[in-house]
Order: C-alpha cells, then sequence, then structure tokens
C-alpha cells in the first residue's frame, strides 16, 4: 500500500528498521538481488519508494528505475518500462535487438539500482534484458512479492520478510488517519476495538480510519459490527479483513456517484495507469455523474471524485494529476463487490488470446473488460441485453481484430464502446443498431470504413485520435448530438467533408490537428468545395474548448467569435500547439495579427511566438493591455525584436509571467528597456536565454529588482554576454530588501565572453535558496562566488563547473569572516556555510589550482561525491590555510560523509590537502586514482578511512591496489609508476 512516507515512517520504528537493513544490503558489494517478501497491503512498495528515496538523495546509484512487473508480466512493458526511465526508445526493434539495447544500455551505467514491484512468479531477467552478477557487478536488483519462494526462485541473495504492524505502530498510524477523534473518551475503546480488528495490515488500518475521520458514536459502532461479520467465500489470495476494512471504506463513500466512478475504475487492468480524461468520457456516456449539463462540468465532477478517492486511499496517485492508479488488493475488492451484484465481468490483462466462452457469460452484466489482452477474433454474436460498457481496446494492435457482422446485434443497451489501440479494417454493420451509444473511442486504431459511425445518432463522444483517417466523411452530419469530438494527431487527415462541422450544433469540444482548410470565398456553394473551411466553426455556439491548427492567419474569419471559448490551444503558421495551459496560444506571423486570434492572445496562459516577421513590438502589436493573464512567454527566431519591453509608458505589465524563454533572437538586446512599474514581472519564476547574441546583459538592476520570485536561470549560448547578475544600478540606503533570495538553479553554457556571474554590490545578495550551479565553457570567468556570497550558500548541494579555461578560484576566503559552531571531539570547528553541498565536478579548468579552501572544507559534513579531471594546475584538493598550525587543539578534519573521490588527469596534484592534521573519511568506500604523476602521498597527517578497501588505477576498474591505509597506497601506486617509467627509460 502507497502510504505517504511522512505518515509510514513517522514514527513506524520496524519499518524505519527494515529500510535500514535493506540500504545496508545495498551497499553489501557481495549481493546482487534482494528481496522484499510479506502479504499484500502490507507496505512492500512503500517501503521500496522509501529505498528509492533514500538512496537517490545519498547518490548511492548513477540511477535508480523503478517498474511494476504485476500478476501477468510483460516482457515488451517491462523493457519499455525501464527503457524510457534511461531515455532509450524501443519502438523500431525486434525482440533480440530490444534486448540487446537494453542490456547495453544498463551497462552504460557504473552502478544501477532497478526495482522490480510486485512480482509474482519467476522473470527470467537475461530475455528482459537486465544484466546482473557477472554480467553487471554494478547493477543491482531489488523486488517485492507476496511469496517468500518467489524471491528464492529470482535468486534474491538477501531475503527480507515484512510482517504485519505491531500493535502500538498499527494504533499510532490509525490515530493518524482518524485524528483526534481516535483519543476521546466516547471513541477510544470503539476506536482501539477497530484498529484490532485490521489485523495490523497499513492498507486495511488507512483505509478503514480515512473512511471514520469526522464521523459520529453510531457510524464507528456500526463499523465495528461490519468488521465482526463473515465475509464471501469466494474470496481468494486475500485475507478476511482486509476484504472487510475495503468494502467497509467503499460503503462509506458519500455519494454513489464516488461508489461508481471507483467500481469502474476495476475495469482497468492490474497496476495500469488510469487517465482521468477516460474516466470522463465513459462516466459523461453512462450519466454516471448527476446534474451535469456539459462535457467540462463533467471533467470537474470527476476531478473531484478522483480527489474523494484519493483521500479514501481507495485510489493512488500516479507519475502526474492526469492518471491515477489502483492497488492490486483494492481493485481485487472492488472486482468482488461488482461481481456480488453480476454487474461487471473483469478479464482485463489476463493474458486471453481468445474470448471467454460466450456461455459463461452472465446476461445480467452491465460491464465486459477485455482490455490489453490478446484476442484478434470476437464471437459472432452475444446476447448481453444490460450491457452498457464494453471495453476491447489494446488488443490486436500488429493485426486486424476480426468483429464478425453481427457481433454488436445483442447489445442494445450499449453507452460505453472503447476499441481504442487495434486494427481494424472493417466496422460491421451491426455497429448501427447501437441506438443508445454515447461514447465511442476508436484511438490509435488502424481504420477501414468509418461510414457506419455517421449512423450512430446518440453519440456524444467521438475520439478518433492518432488514428489513421484520412477523411472525415459527409454521413457524419447525421452526429447531431456530438459534444467531444477529438481528431488529435490524425496526421493523415487530408478532407474534412464541407458541412460536417457546421452540422455538429451541440458541439462543445473539438480538438483537431489539421491544416488542409479551404480558403474562404474560393467556392460560393458549399458543395463546390473539397474540404470544411473554418467559417464552419461560426455555427458551434456551444463550442467551449478548441484545439486548432491553422497554416495562416488570414484564414481566420474576421467575424468569427470565439469569446466563449474556456479552454484553446491553438497554433497559427505552427503546426506544433503545445496544450501545457488551459489557454494556449503558438503563432508564426509574416504581418501584424488582427481579429480572432488577437483577442485569444489577450486571454492566453501561454504564448509561443515564433518566426513573426514585423514583430517589434510585443505590446504595441498584441496586446496593449500588458498581456497581464499571461503565465509562459516564449520567443524564438523573432528577429525584428529588440526589446520584450520599452517602458517609455511606464505601466504594469505580464503581472503574472512565471516562465519566460528567449531564443535565437538576432537583435535582441535586453529584457527591459526603461524603468519598470513594481508588480511587472513580479511573479517570474524561470527564465531561459539562448542564442540570443547581442546581449550584453542578462538581469541588470531595473530588471533585477522586480524578479523576487526568480528561481531557475538557464543561459546559453550568448557570445556577446558580459554579465548575468548586475546589481551596480541598485538603489542603497536604508531599504533592506534582498535580491535572488528565491534563486534555486543557475545553468550558464558557453558563454565565451561572460566576466562576471555577479557585478557590483553584493551585501544584499542572499542565495539561501540556491541548490544547483552548473557552468560550462564559460572560459573568461575566474572565480564563481565571491567571499560574501560563500556564507550564504546553505543550500547548495551539486556544484558542476566544466571547461572555464581561465577559472582560479571556485570558493572566494579572501576577507571572509567565519561562522563556526565547535563540535565535540577535538575536530575542527563546522563552517556553516555549504552545509549541505553533497556533489562536487570539476573537469577541464586549466587555471584552478585547489577546490576549497580548509575553512570551507571542515564544514562540508554531506558531502558524498568529488569527482576532479584534466585540472592540469590543480595541486590540492583542500588548501591549507597560513596560521592553521597555530591551533594546537585541533586533532583531525572529518568528511563525515565521502563516499566516492575520483580524482582523473592531474598533472601537478599532490596530495588530497597539504596541512598536517589527520583527515578521517569514515565512509568513503569508492576511490579513483588515474594519472596523478606528481602524487607520493594522500596527505601528510594520519588518513583514516576504515572502508575503503582498494584504489581503483582507472575507469570501471574492477581490480584496485590497497596496502592497509591510504598514504600507503598511494606511494605504492606512485612507486609503480616510476618503476615503469625508469624500465621505459632503460629500454630506450
Amino acid at each position: 500500500m502507497s502510504v505517504p512516507s511522512k505518515k509510514m515512517f513517522a514514527g513506524l520504528e520496524s519499518r524505519k528498521t527494515k529500510v535500514k537493513e535493506i540500504m545496508n544490503a545495498l551497499d553489501d558489494e557481495n549481493i546482487n538481488v534482494i528481496g522484499i517478501c510479506g502479504m499484500g497491503g502490507v507496505g512492500k512498495t512503500t517501503i521500496v519508494k522509501e529505498v528509492f528515496r533514500q538512496a537517490n538523495a545519498e547518490k548511492k546509484f548513477d540511477k535508480i528505475v523503478m517498474v511494476v512487473v504485476s500478476r501477468s508480466p510483460n516482457v515488451t512493458k517491462i523493457q519499455d518500462d525501464v527503457a524510457q526511465k534511461l531515455g532509450l526508445k524501443l519502438e523500431n526493434f525486434g525482440n533480440a535487438e530490444r534486448v540487446s539495447a537494453l542490456t547495453e544500455r544498463i551497462k552504460r551505467e557504473k552502478k544501477i539500482l532497478i526495482i522490480l514491484d510486485d512480482v509474482w512468479s519467476r522473470l527470467e531477467l537475461e530475455e528482459v534484458g537486465i544484466p546482473f552478477g557477472e554480467d553487471h557487478m554494478g547493477c543491482k536488483i531489488l523486488l517485492t512479492s507476496r511469496r517468500e519462494d518467489v524471491c528464492s526462485k529470482m535468486d534474491a541473495q538477501k531475503i527480507f520478510p515484512i510482517q504485519v504492524l505491531p500493535d502500538p505502530e498499527a494504533w499510532d498510524l490509525f490515530r493518524e488517519m482518524v485524528g483526534e477523534d481516535a483519543d476521546s473518551s466516547d471513541l477510544n475503546i470503539i476506536a482501539k476495538k477497530v484498529a484490532r480488528r485490521c489485523g495490523g495490515l497499513p492498507i486495511a488500518i488507512v483505509t478503514v480510519g480515512r473512511a471514520l475521520k469526522k464521523r459520529n458514536k453510531y457510524v464507528w459502532m456500526d463499523v465495528a459490527q461490519q468488521l465482526g461479520k463473515p465475509i464471501p467465500n469466494q474470496i481468494e489470495e486475500m485475507d478476511a479483513s482486509v476484504y472487510s476494512c475495503l468494502k467497509l471504506s467503499y460503503n462509506y463513500l458519500v455519494t454513489e456517484e464516488a461508489k461508481s466512478l471507483f467500481l469502474l475504475c476495476s475495469l482497468f487492468p492490474e497496476d495500469d495507469k488510469i487517465e482521468v480524461e477516460t474516466l470522463v468520457q465513459y462516466g459523461m456516456g453512462l450519466r454516471l455523474f448527476q446534474d451535469v449539463n456539459t462535457i467540462q462540468d463533467g471533467r470537474v465532477r470527476a476531478r473531484a471524485l478522483v480527489s474523494t478517492l484519493l483521500s479514501s486511499f481507495l485510489l493512488l496517485k500516479a507519475e502526474n494529476d492526469d492518471f491515477v492508479k489502483m492497488h492490486d488488493l483494492v481493485r481485487d475488492t472492488a472486482i468482488l463487490i461488482s461481481s456480488e451484484e453480476n454487474k461487471y465481468m473483469v478479464k482485463a490483462g489476463a493474458g486471453l488470446s481468445d474470448w471467454p466462452n460466450p456461455e459463461t457469460i452472465c446476461q445480467t452484466y452491465t460491464g465486459i473488460s477485455l482490455m490489453s489482452n490478446d484476442i484478434h477474433g470476437l464471437p459472432d454474436e452475444l446476447e448481453c441485453p444490460k450491457l452498457q460498457t464494453l471495453l476491447l481496446q489494446k488488443n490486436s494492435i500488429e493485426s486486424n481484430l476480426e468483429i464478425p457482422p453481427n457481433f454488436f446485434q445483442g447489445m442494445k443497451d450499449l453507452k460505453v464502446l472503447d476499441m481504442s489501440f487495434n486494427q481494424i479494417l472493417s466496422l460491421p454493420p451491426s455497429i448501427s443498431l447501437l441506438a443508445t451509444l454515447r461514447t465511442l473511442s476508436l484511438a490509435h486504431c488502424d481504420l477501414g470504413d468509418i461510414s457506419f459511425i455517421g449512423t450512430l445518432k446518440r453519440l456524444e463522444i467521438l475520439d478518433l485520435s492518432g488514428s489513421n483517417i484520412q477523411v472525415v466523411p459527409g454521413v457524419f452530419t447525421q452526429l447531431t448530438h456530438l459534444r467531444l469530438f477529438d481528431l488529435r494527431d490524425c496526421y493523415g487527415l487530408m478532407q474534412i467533408t464541407p458541412g460536417v462541422i457546421s452540422s455538429l450544433c451541440k458541439l462543445e469540444e473539438l480538438y483537431l490537428h489539421f491544416t488542409n482548410w479551404a480558403v474562404e470565398g474560393e467556392g460560393e456553394e458549399e458543395n463546390s468545395r473539397t474540404s470544411a473551411s473554418l467559417v464552419e466553426l461560426k455555427s458551434l455556439s456551444q463550442l467551449t474548448s478548441l484545439l486548432l491548427v491553422v497554416p495562416n492567419a488570414d484564414l481566420l474569419p474576421h467575424d468569427l467569435n470565439l469569446q466563449n471559448l474556456t479552454r484553446f490551444s491553438i497554433a497559427i503558421g505552427n503546426p506544433f500547439p503545445e496544450p501545457r495551459f488551459e489557454k494556449n496560444m503558438s503563432l508564426t506571423f509574416d504581418t501584424r495579427l488582427s481579429g480572432p486570434a488577437k483577442v485569444l492572445v489577450k486571454r492566453a496562459g501561454a504564448l509561443t511566438l515564433s518566426n513573426c516577421r514585423g514583430l517589434e513590438n510585443i505590446l504595441k502589436d498584441l496586446d496593449n493591455d500588458g498581456l497581464n493573464e499571461l503565465k509562459i512567454l516564449s520567443l524564438w527566431s523573432c528577429n525584428e525584436i529588440k526589446y520584450l519591453l520599452d517602458t517609455v509608458d511606464p505601466r504594469v505589465v505580464f503581472r503574472n509571467l512565471e516562465e519566460l524563454k528567449l531564443s535565437d533572437l538576432r537583435t535582441f538586446t535586453e529584457i527591459c528597456h526603461g524603468q519598470l512599474l513594481s508588480e511587472s514581472f513580479s511573479k517570474v519564476r524561470t527564465l531561459q536565454v539562448r542564442y540570443c547574441h547581442f546581449m550584453v546583459n542578462i538581469l541588470p538592476s531595473n530588471l533585477l529588482s522586480r524578479l523576487q520570485c526568480l528561481q531557475t536561470v538557464k543561459v546559453e549560448s550568448c557570445y556577446c554576454l558580459h554579465n548575468v547578475f548586475d546589481l551596480e544600478g541598485l538603489a542603497t540606503g536604508r531599504d533592506e530588501t534582498e535580491f535572488l533570495s528565491s534563486l534555486e538553479k543557475l545553468v550558464l553554457s558557453n558563454l565565451p565572453k561572460l566576466i562576471h556571474i555577479w557585478m557590483g554590490s553584493l551585501h544584499r545578495v542572499n542565495l539561501c535558496k540556491l541548490r544547483e550551479v552548473n557552468l560550462y565553457s564559460c572560459s573568461k570567468i575566474i572565480r564563481i562566488f565571491p567571499p560574501s556570497l560563500v556564507q550564504k550558500l546553505v543550500r547548495l548541494d551539486k556544484l558542476q563547473v566544466d571547461f572555464c579555461r581561465n577559472l582560479e578560484e571556485i570558493f572566494g576566503t579572501h576577507n571572509e569572516q567565519q561562522i563556526e559552531i565547535v563540535v565535540p571531539g577535538n575536530s575542527l570547528g563546522t563552517n556553516m556555510s555549504l552545509q549541505n553541498l553533497i556533489t562536487v565536478v570539476v573537469r577541464e579548468c586549466d587555471k584552478l589550482r585547489y577546490i576549497f579552501p580548509l575553512s570551507i572544507a571542515r564544514g562540508l559534513v554531506l558531502l558524498r561525491d568529488i569527482r576532479i579531471e584534466s585540472c592540469p594546475m590543480v595541486e590540492s584538493i583542500v588548501e591549507g590555510e597560513k596560521g592553521e598550525e597555530t591551533i594546537s587543539s585541533i586533532e583531525k578534519i572529518v568528511f563525515p560523509r565521502l563516499h566516492e573521490l575520483r580524482l582523473v588527469n592531474l598533472k601537478s596534484l599532490t596530495c588530497f590537502y597539504k596541512g598536517h592534521y589527520a583527515v578521517e573519511y569514515p565512509y568513503l568506500e569508492k576511490m579513483q586514482i588515474d594519472r596523478c604523476p606528481k602524487m607520493e602521498i594522500f596527505g601528510h597527517g594520519a588518513q583514516i578511512s576504515p572502508n575503503l578497501k582498494k584504489v581503483r588505477l582507472q575507469e570501471g576498474g574492477a581490480e584496485g591496489i590497497w596496502k592497509g591505509d591510504l598514504n600507503s597506497t598511494v606511494q605504492e601506486i606512485f612507486n609503480q609508476k616510476v618503476y615503469v617509467v625508469s624500465m621505459h627509460s632503460c629500454k630506450e
């Protein structure tokens, strides 16, 4: 059960202990496969998600991938899921090529963890393409299963059984779900009784607890009685108490709508990601939502119901808000509930190659789900007089799905039919008998003749997105009840028969990628044109959502009224609308914009302008009111614009702008020319600038003072840029406003003339939230952080610097007043700055002599990974400081979390630290020293590294050298190199 980590681990010592044991097993070089087993709902997935989180935070692996295997494993899907998370595409590969490509991709990761969740039987990892053991020593497998013998069959070297929660922890979790009522005098005794009935199983505790939150005493008493009742005999692979608890949560859902939507989710395969928009379309077709008048109202209601089910833990969050998932035990419960009422027959994802025996299908079923199988032929005729939902998607993707002529004849009450992701060369005539059909999805189908669809006169939702259709036939004029028509991604669509669109008088939502619009006026008679004209949109008085591609702005009728649109994504002159916001415009034009397009620009939440000729002043040309609704603005290749804003007449502009992207603007010199009112640009969080070669200064003081919410700055390939943050013009005086206090990420790349990252007085700059800095090929930069900024880097956790040839200093220290906390044990004081730094990578910096001054190095309490490569003047990683030998009370310097150190091709490196203190590395386990010819010793004091067992001499090398301690080992490496050089000299 995926309970939120804070609730699951805050006070549950049994779980925290188990996670710690698993983390220790991951550190064991002799263990490649680890198994976690326990009954369904005990919290296995939650535990591995916490392991994922901790391992990722501690940088234990270069990559961590987590995929769900499920009861009926699909090797292709598993391969695709792993590959997708590694940035690999396998679509065009055959089976053997897929295995080979995935294997090679995984082997490219030196250290990788692959988590396989919900394994039910032995999975041949070699057949998937997952190398481990001798094939790839750096690949570790962590799997979960309900059965210990499955872990053994998967060759797990360490198996961790997960038990139910002990009574005190179960009670703590129950109280967390219920709230303060659990401790009230009226309910405490009943609450403890209910909690005990949950049997210590987290999934039961969470669902029952959430169902009882804010309920009165009599509801609690009723629940206690229900949990004591016998349960159906047909339950398999599920504990009786689990079923009782989950059904109780279902019973206590407030509305029948929520219950119906919950049962609807059980029609999808196990572990499937369920798209909320699909639930909207099914729900509208089934009239599941009460008192809903429009598709958008139904969408809002569905989202509200999903929220209710999520808060009841009957649904789980997926990767984003557009999808949800269902725990397999919850799904099993939903299927059992619906089967008790003979409501649904669910065989989704069951590995079927044939239609189930028709005799076994009860005529009382209202829903049949056979999606995600391998069925290629349907039976001749079925008598399903009560059937309302039939889901057949994803069965015959690569070959034709044979549908007999009379297949639909006995389904007179069908409301929802989904056959998407199939090849259907011929729709049967009997489809025209589906007089009550409201929702039809043939998305991503290879289709033949679709004219029969035109006979479905009660159809309200038609999804043909991603299909191969070339023509929308004239018979579609009969679809006068259609409310949603989806033709997205139909890139072969060449013709929409004139009159079809204008006939869809009830249409609320229209989505289409279609560019072959007829030019208004070229055909006087409608029937003389070969394709639809945009004039037909004028007939759609109820239209509220529109996705549209218009090759030329002149094709839009000037009197087209689009004021009723509440959701739109419209591309003019640009074939790729980006529906990231509910109001999105993408524009390419040769002359100034006018008419309905300009009206929509004023309302847009996201606006992309690319290759716009004649565009010199955005506000004057597009919206003189200031574009204050805009949240995202992207400018690409608009080569006549010099400024985003020329404030001759100061006023509030871009009040709600959150993201600004500028790319390839050949004459662009600055974002804002002149002064700004305080609310302008005040919400900008992300700024990206690329290929703007006339920009000298990215953020001058007049603009910087307004950007108090700025979180991310990315600047790339601006060849004349001198400064990034210019604070010289900021007003001085009593104003104590701090600048850049929200900045979290800074990326500067390929800026050959950049001299200053920060210019001017820095006393009002506060980088307290800066977490990541990445510099690449900024060849004139001499110093990254001046001394006054170093103390403010309290959250910096990642620093990477590459090809900064003139860089002399990363962290400035001159005239810096250190703030120290003296820690016990006679070790050095800890500097508060850089206390969160985890990863440092520095490469190809020719003038750098050291990485950290001692005053900073002794505060690196979380530093885990140091990689320094090809910096020819680096003499030490930590530079000693004058006068340090006078601090006689200090015994050692400690790098308490340093795990990996890589020193490669450092021609001047003599040691890690030049001073004489002892240095301790309690967690150091990986070290590589390669091509460091002057390094005779690691350090001048004692070097304590209890967990280091070898020093590798080259990238990926399994063998290494170890002579008992670091100094002896480095001396041996140096002696070997000297010996080899001497032998070569003798031979010469």
